[in-house]
């Protein structure tokens, strides 16, 4: 009678636990416990476990996986990785035209600078687009260089007041580049709750 006492016990015990899910996976330690933090800090309990190449995994439970992702979300985690100069500029074959050479500069440059401007407090993503015309130095007018910024904001951070770093920074980044030719976007996430 005492071992099928233990054995419904160990079955409810079995029955209350709740399944596991991967929330995210492929993160680098720090984004792996940025997310934890998160959640965390919510209430949502999770863990990491090891995953492929020196990765890591996020586990949540089943029930929570929805408002795990939500959270996220508006948290704008885990951060998008940007490649850098050296990723971009790996070459895949022998010979590279000029117009690849260039788009992958004109991607880089503008990877580089989004990274830069991500790690500002109070953004949440940032992207860069640049504009470098292919200019001909024997023409009698030429195309201006330009860049378009789009940032996202948390909702409780107000980065109007580095708006005009931010400008600098891309001006000073891009050769040729005048500071009226860059325009700052910022979009704000709604407030929690909404």
């Amino acid at each position: 009678m005492k071992n099928l006492t233990v054995i419904a016990a160990a079955a409810l015990l079995l029955a209350g636990c709740e399944k596991e899910t991967t929330l995210h996976s492929g993160l680098i330690e720090r984004q792996a416990n940025l997310v934890m933090a998160a959640l965390l800090d919510a209430g949502i309990g999770c863990h990491k476990t090891a995953g492929e190449e020196g990765t890591w995994n996020v586990m949540v439970d089943e029930s929570k996986f929805a408002a795990a992702v939500n959270l996220l979300e508006k948290a704008g985690l885990p951060r998008r990785e940007h490649q850098g100069v050296g990723e971009v500029f790996k070459k895949t074959g022998m010979i590279s035209s000029p117009s690849e050479e260039r788009i992958r500069f004109m991607d880089a440059l503008a990877q580089d600078l989004a990274r830069t401007i991500s790690g500002i407090d109070g953004v949440v993503d940032a992207h860069v687009h640049v504009v470098l015309p292919e200019n001909d130095p024997f023409a009698r007018h030429s195309l201006p260089s330009s860049a378009a910024v789009a940032i996202r904001s948390r909702w409780d951070a107000d980065i109007t007041d580095y708006i005009p770093s931010i400008k600098g920074l891309v001006k000073n980044s891009i050769e040729g580049l005048a500071y009226e030719k860059i325009m700052v976007t910022v979009f704000k996430d709604p407030p929690p709750g909404r």
